[in-house]
Protein backbone atom coordinates (compact mmCIF):
# COMPACT_ATOMS: atom_id res chain seq x y z
CA UNK A 1 0.00 0.00 0.00
CA UNK A 2 1.49 3.29 -1.10
CA UNK A 3 0.03 6.39 0.54
CA UNK A 4 1.37 9.79 -0.39
CA UNK A 5 0.87 12.75 1.94
CA UNK A 6 1.10 16.30 0.65
CA UNK A 7 2.02 18.64 3.46
CA UNK A 8 1.01 21.64 1.34
CA UNK A 9 -2.45 20.34 0.38
CA UNK A 10 -5.61 22.03 1.62
CA UNK A 11 -6.97 18.56 2.34
CA UNK A 12 -6.32 17.43 5.93
CA UNK A 13 -3.69 14.71 6.31
CA UNK A 14 -6.14 12.25 7.87
CA UNK A 15 -8.35 12.56 4.76
CA UNK A 16 -5.33 11.95 2.54
CA UNK A 17 -4.63 8.77 4.52
CA UNK A 18 -8.27 7.70 4.18
CA UNK A 19 -8.17 8.38 0.43
CA UNK A 20 -4.98 6.34 0.06
CA UNK A 21 -6.45 3.35 1.88
CA UNK A 22 -9.73 3.62 -0.06
CA UNK A 23 -7.80 3.73 -3.32
CA UNK A 24 -5.89 0.59 -2.35
CA UNK A 25 -9.19 -1.12 -1.51
CA UNK A 26 -10.93 -0.07 -4.73
CA UNK A 27 -7.94 -1.18 -6.81
CA UNK A 28 -7.89 -4.59 -5.11
CA UNK A 29 -4.50 -4.03 -3.49
CA UNK A 30 -5.98 -4.64 -0.03
CA UNK A 31 -8.02 -7.80 0.50
CA UNK A 32 -10.79 -8.69 2.93
CA UNK A 33 -9.54 -9.27 6.50
CA UNK A 34 -6.03 -8.08 5.60
CA UNK A 35 -4.36 -6.31 8.49
CA UNK A 36 -3.42 -2.66 8.09
CA UNK A 37 -0.22 -1.30 9.60
CA UNK A 38 -0.56 -0.31 13.24
CA UNK A 39 -1.49 3.31 13.93
CA UNK A 40 2.02 4.00 15.20
CA UNK A 41 3.75 2.26 12.30
CA UNK A 42 1.71 4.06 9.63
CA UNK A 43 2.21 7.37 11.43
CA UNK A 44 5.95 6.75 11.46
CA UNK A 45 6.00 5.67 7.78
CA UNK A 46 4.05 8.78 6.71
CA UNK A 47 5.78 11.14 9.13
CA UNK A 48 2.50 12.25 10.71
CA UNK A 49 1.17 12.05 14.25
CA UNK A 50 -0.44 8.89 15.58
CA UNK A 51 -3.55 10.98 16.31
CA UNK A 52 -3.85 11.82 12.60
CA UNK A 53 -3.57 8.17 11.63
CA UNK A 54 -6.00 7.10 14.36
CA UNK A 55 -8.54 9.65 13.06
CA UNK A 56 -8.27 8.16 9.56
CA UNK A 57 -8.78 4.63 10.91
CA UNK A 58 -11.78 5.73 12.99
CA UNK A 59 -13.39 7.44 9.98
CA UNK A 60 -12.81 4.34 7.82
CA UNK A 61 -14.37 2.21 10.54
CA UNK A 62 -17.45 4.47 10.61
CA UNK A 63 -17.72 4.03 6.84
CA UNK A 64 -17.61 0.26 7.24
CA UNK A 65 -14.33 -0.26 5.38
CA UNK A 66 -12.27 -1.49 8.34
CA UNK A 67 -12.78 -3.07 11.73
CA UNK A 68 -10.57 -3.07 14.78
CA UNK A 69 -9.93 -5.90 17.21
CA UNK A 70 -8.51 -4.59 20.44
CA UNK A 71 -4.97 -5.81 20.94
CA UNK A 72 -4.84 -7.36 17.45
CA UNK A 73 -5.07 -4.50 14.96
CA UNK A 74 -7.19 -2.94 12.24
CA UNK A 75 -8.38 -5.04 9.32
CA UNK A 76 -10.03 -4.49 5.93
CA UNK A 77 -13.78 -5.20 5.83
CA UNK A 78 -15.15 -5.69 2.33
CA UNK A 79 -18.68 -6.94 2.97
CA UNK A 80 -20.04 -3.53 1.90
CA UNK A 81 -17.53 -2.94 -0.88
CA UNK A 82 -19.99 -3.05 -3.79
CA UNK A 83 -22.31 -0.59 -2.04
CA UNK A 84 -19.39 1.69 -1.23
CA UNK A 85 -18.07 1.53 -4.81
CA UNK A 86 -21.48 2.53 -6.17
CA UNK A 87 -21.64 5.41 -3.70
CA UNK A 88 -18.10 6.47 -4.64
CA UNK A 89 -18.94 6.29 -8.35
CA UNK A 90 -22.10 8.37 -7.86
CA UNK A 91 -20.09 10.98 -5.95
CA UNK A 92 -17.48 11.18 -8.72
CA UNK A 93 -20.09 11.43 -11.46
CA UNK A 94 -21.78 14.22 -9.51
CA UNK A 95 -18.48 16.11 -9.40
CA UNK A 96 -17.99 15.64 -13.14
CA UNK A 97 -21.54 16.86 -13.76
CA UNK A 98 -20.94 19.97 -11.63
CA UNK A 99 -17.70 20.66 -13.48
CA UNK A 100 -19.42 20.23 -16.86
CA UNK A 101 -22.20 22.59 -15.82
CA UNK A 102 -19.63 25.15 -14.68
CA UNK A 103 -17.77 24.82 -18.00
CA UNK A 104 -21.03 25.32 -19.92
CA UNK A 105 -21.85 28.41 -17.85
CA UNK A 106 -18.45 29.87 -18.72
CA UNK A 107 -18.80 29.22 -22.44
CA UNK A 108 -16.57 26.19 -22.84
CA UNK A 109 -18.03 24.11 -25.65
CA UNK A 110 -18.82 20.40 -25.51
CA UNK A 111 -16.18 19.47 -28.07
CA UNK A 112 -13.42 20.92 -25.92
CA UNK A 113 -14.67 18.92 -22.92
CA UNK A 114 -14.86 15.77 -25.06
CA UNK A 115 -11.23 16.33 -26.09
CA UNK A 116 -10.12 16.73 -22.49
CA UNK A 117 -11.96 13.57 -21.41
CA UNK A 118 -10.46 11.57 -24.29
CA UNK A 119 -6.97 12.80 -23.32
CA UNK A 120 -7.48 11.77 -19.70
CA UNK A 121 -8.63 8.28 -20.70
CA UNK A 122 -5.69 7.60 -23.05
Amino acid sequence: MNITISYTSDKPMYEQIEDGIKKAIYEGELKNNEMLPSVRQLAKDLNVSAITTKRAYIDLEHEGLVYTISGKGTFIKLDKLEELQKSHEAELISKVRQSAELCREHGIDKEKLDTVIREVYK
